[in-house]
């Protein structure tokens, strides 16, 4: 059964830019990501915030959230330091209510 627009959960979409020393794999960065959403805000405020990795290339991506976290999704993604031994740092370039409006961030 189809819920109406209207109760569906809103969502908001960062972009972001990682700087680092070497092109991060996607599958490494969402591990990161996991690790400092749960050591930042621990089981339930991690599974409150509800992030999704929706496109990443190693060096831009966008992370997808609840509007009432997104303050807390900004948070996660700027304790990320170090990805495999690799320093990195990530920059959140805008916040959007679509992912069109997202990519424009790039």
């Amino acid at each position: 059964m189809r819920l109406l627009p209207s109760l569906r959960e809103k969502k908001r979409y960062l972009a972001f830019e990682v700087l680092s020393e070497s092109v991060t794999p996607r599958h490494d960065f969402i591990e990161e990501l996991g690790r400092s959403s749960q050591s930042l805000l621990g089981d339930a405020g991690s599974s409150e915030c509800e992030m999704n990795l929706l496109f990443f290339d190693g060096t831009k991506g966008i992370v997808r959230c609840i509007p009432t976290q997104t303050m807390r999704t900004r948070a996660v993604l700027a304790t990320i330091h170090d990805v495999r031994g690799v320093r990195v740092a990530v920059y959140v370039t805008g916040v959007s209510g679509t992912v069109k409006g997202a990519k424009r961030f790039f």
